[in-house]
């Protein structure tokens, strides 16, 4: 709604306030909403993972059946026509019993035999990378609804991964053009830090939106933002820009409530993503780690800065 005048940068709850001060309707915007639409998904990937998985563990030995196509074939003088099973010798010198079907020639029984070996195959090569998919949304699900759930996230956020939501509608941004994939902040020193918005969008901050000499920091083992301090120097950023920074990594992560968080930084030319890794998964080299005390003081004085700037 253009008249409405929202900023594509705005929280989930600056919208509702926006909305309410606009004409008093928050019906169509509400954190439990989307905190629900999201719990609601969560399970809905859950439920395919399980599926998957299960799949997975049933999906036979493709070895196992074109071993039996093979024994079919090397005895087939053995194999009466209409026969519901055989036992043939196998190729280790015992003997083994095969499942036939009756309606079927002893050469189409092993045709069969080969033609399941394809499809266990197939299964094993593609159900892994399903499960992994499926791993990998349950993830950008679980950082938004965190983010929801502390009144961080946007409205685009929402939008763009939980599109089945409407959140296209009343309450959101207008023609703007696509959300960053991160939130821009400032030091106290003025260098630019950005915060990045979930799985898929860490990957694009981390990959695509920044230069190979900046400071690239992440909470140590705990599920969170990947940040950025733009730094072009070769020389280390000074202490207090990168403390700052270091602070917001640990405050948009699942560790924002510890007394002492460790924060692993490097350079950004020293990342890099594994391959065939979920979104947000990366590597790191030459790391070290600052320890910082969470303090969402300092959040809120990098946010004004952010709104001056």
């Amino acid at each position: 709604m253009p008249h409405c005048g929202y900023r594509t940068s705005e929280t989930l709850l600056e919208a509702v306030e926006a909305v309410r001060r606009a004409d008093g309707a928050v019906a169509i915007l509400t954190p439990s909403r989307w905190s629900n639409a999201l719990e609601g998904a969560l399970r809905a990937v859950g439920k395919k993972r399980g599926k998957l998985e299960r799949e997975l563990g049933a999906t036979p030995d493709p070895k196992a059946l074109r071993a039996q196509g093979d024994m079919i074939l090397a005895h087939l003088r053995l194999v009466r026509k209409g026969a519901a099973e055989v036992t043939v010798p196998d190729f280790e010198g015992t003997s083994e019993r095969i499942v036939l079907d009756p309606a079927l020639s002893p050469q189409s029984n092993a045709e069969r035999f080969y033609d399941r070996a394809g499809r266990a195959e197939r299964a094993r090569a593609r159900l892994p990378e399903l499960i992994r998919e499926a791993e990998s949304r349950i993830v950008e699900l679980s950082e938004l609804l965190d983010r929801v759930q502390a009144g961080e996230a946007s409205v685009d956020e929402i939008r763009q991964v939980l599109p089945e939501s409407g959140a296209g509608g009343r309450g959101t941004v207008g023609a703007a053009g696509p959300a960053l994939p991160y939130l821009p902040y400032w030091t106290s020193g003025g260098l630019e830090v950005r915060v990045g918005r979930g799985s898929k969008a860490n990957d694009q901050l981390t990959f695509k939106h920044c230069a190979p000499n900046d400071i690239w920091l992440h909470a140590r083992h705990s599920a969170g933002a990947h940040v950025v301090l733009r730094w072009t120097s070769a020389a280390t950023p000074p202490a207090r820009d990168l403390k700052e920074a270091a602070n917001l990594a640990a405050l948009h992560s699942k560790a924002r409530t510890s007394g002492s968080v460790p924060v692993d930084w490097t350079r950004r030319k020293y990342v890099r993503k594994p391959r065939k890794a979920p979104a947000g998964s990366v590597q790191l080299d030459h790391a070290k780690t600052l320890f910082v005390a969470p303090d969402p003081s300092l959040l809120d004085r990098l946010m004004d800065r952010k709104a001056e700037s």
